[in-house]
């Protein structure tokens, strides 16, 4: 199973080493249950009398599949787990993951060759940014690399004369995509899903599956399932409690509307092979929203650059650049700098009957290290820098006396409801945004996120917040009040809208 990138680096240079009296006395035993075999690495010790234990980074690397980056100048080691960076520096107790530093008890050190990371590092702080348990057992010397980690947990299949259906059990409730564009091959991602690559991987036929295929992301999982040509209707849907989702075939003359034994469960898509109209979208009105404006000024950068102007002047080359090129018709949500409330921008989007909605912004962080690009769709938030992320958005309506009522559950439902119907295509013209802009820009791609954010809600169409650079960031802030950088993130975008808008044409 590949959840990291293991990356091989070579660490020559003379840093500082080990404390007079340091030793190499004892092993470990790593054991695997992700089908790699058990193995013993050395274990480093400071001194006799110390009872804190090291381990050599390259074996981290290779314990996390991480990757790795050493600079000899600065004295520092990056390893890349899980999307996350934890940055460490010889000789001292701060590690700095993703710009926020975390202080050990006991420092970095270097010897012959190797950086020295504290067992601390392995058991209290790396788990929480890791897709794997970590269980120490003192006595044994054995570390345990466990499984727990999988929220992707089964996958059944139930077979009828007419219909066959595979189940994948979740262990908490993740969004997917299904894309069902090609006859024949159903490929069904879901978000932040980590799973067994050999428990999900069928090769024998089951019914009207003839196989099923799997590749693990860094940060999401795909599931590609192979379908026998007499398959003529596909569902994917969605069940609440438990967590799972079921891939439904049927074959034979079927009503358009399914008979209703999926009670509780959400569709989110049907389409027939041959027997249904696939669902239709046209790309003719694009709705561009220039975030923040007036006395909101959004981020302010380290010299004083304000993202609401940032915001309005990508957003003008866009609507430019759309219209000459593609031939849409754009509408900007604010034309100057003027304050609008956020359900006023979807107000607008509903009313000028957008078919797609882009909310443009800059990000901003605590530290001026993290840096990169990320678009989001509406939904639940991962992890708490996405949460973070969009309470700051939201927070936007306090300017306009507004209460929002982005952080209630019970609010976060009825927007549910809205976008559901438009959730394949927000998270796919997401995915086509960072796959464009990856391609232009050389700062950090952060991936796809999802997150409440207040201005996506009740959009009748696909919608999506894209922050375009870290305004905290002193070189990003640079790179946005350069002409060739928004240029580019322009041109990412207009690609995006071409194959999104290309992908319904073909249907």
């Amino acid at each position: 199973m590949r959840f990291f990138l293991l990356t091989t680096v070579l660490i020559a240079a003379a840093c500082a080493l080990l404390p007079p009296g340091a030793s190499a006395q004892e092993t470990a035993k790593i054991v695997y249950d992700d089908g790699r075999p058990a193995e013993t690495i050395r274990l480093w010790k400071a001194s006799e009398e110390s009872e804190m234990l090291y381990f050599r980074a390259n074996d981290l690397a290779r314990i996390f599949k991480a990757t790795q980056f050493w600079n000899s100048s600065n004295r520092k080691i990056v390893l890349g787990i899980n999307q996350t960076r934890f940055t460490f520096t010889v000789d001292t107790r701060v590690v700095v993951i993703d710009g926020e530093p975390v202080m050990l008890r006991t420092p970095v050190l270097y010897d012959a060759g190797f950086v020295m990371i504290p067992m601390e590092f392995v058991l209290d702080v790396a788990p929480p940014y890791t897709t794997n348990a970590l269980a120490w057992e003192a006595g044994e010397r054995t570390l345990s690399v466990e499984r727990i980690g999988y929220n992707v947990s089964r996958l059944d299949f139930t077979i009828t004369a007419d219909r066959s259906t595979a189940t994948i059990e979740l262990e908490e409730p993740l969004v997917h995509h299904a894309d069902t564009n090609t006859p024949g091959l159903i490929r069904l991602k879901i978000y932040g899903g980590r799973l067994d690559e050999k428990a999900f991987t069928v090769k024998e036929p089951r019914g009207m599956f003839n196989e099923v295929r799997v590749e693990q992301t860094d940060s999401d999982v795909f599931l590609y399932f192979d379908v026998k040509k007499y398959a003529e209707r596909v569902r994917v849907e969605r069940e609440d409690s438990p967590p799972r989702i079921h891939v439904v075939l049927e074959k034979g003359d079927l009503p358009e509307i399914p008979e209703p034994d999926f009670a509780g469960r959400k569709s989110e898509e049907i389409v027939g092979w041959r027997s249904a109209e696939p669902k239709r979208l046209e790309i003719k009105t694009v709705i561009i929203d220039p975030g923040h404006g007036g006395k909101d000024y959004g981020k302010v950068g380290v010299t004083g650059t304000l993202e609401k102007d940032v915001n309005l002047e990508i957003a003008r080359r866009i609507r430019e650049r759309l219209e000459q090129e593609l031939g849409v018709k754009t509408v900007l949500t604010r034309e100057d700098d003027r304050l609008l409330s956020l359900t006023q921008r979807t107000e607008i989007a509903n009313q000028m009957d957008g078919d797609l909605f882009i909310s443009i912004h800059c990000n901003s962080w605590f530290s001026e290290e993290t840096g990169g690009f990320e678009a989001y769709f509406l939904s639940p938030a991962k992890t708490d820098y996405d949460r973070a992320v969009a309470a700051a958005e939201n927070a936007a309506d306090e300017f306009a006396n507004v209460k929002s009522d982005a952080g209630n559950d019970i609010q976060f439902i009825l927007w549910d409801v809205v976008q559901n119907e438009f959730i394949n295509e927000s998270s796919h013209f997401a995915e086509l945004v960072q796959k464009a802009m990856s391609d232009r820009l050389e700062v950090r791609n952060r991936g796809v996120k999802q997150a409440g954010f207040t201005v996506l809600q009740g959009a009748r169409m696909p919608a999506v917040l894209i922050e375009t650079a870290f305004l905290s960031n002193p070189g990003e802030e640079k790179l946005l009040l350069t002409e060739s950088f928004r240029e580019q993130v322009t041109d990412g975008i207009l690609e995006a809208v071409r194959r999104f808008r290309e992908r319904f044409e073909q249907r």
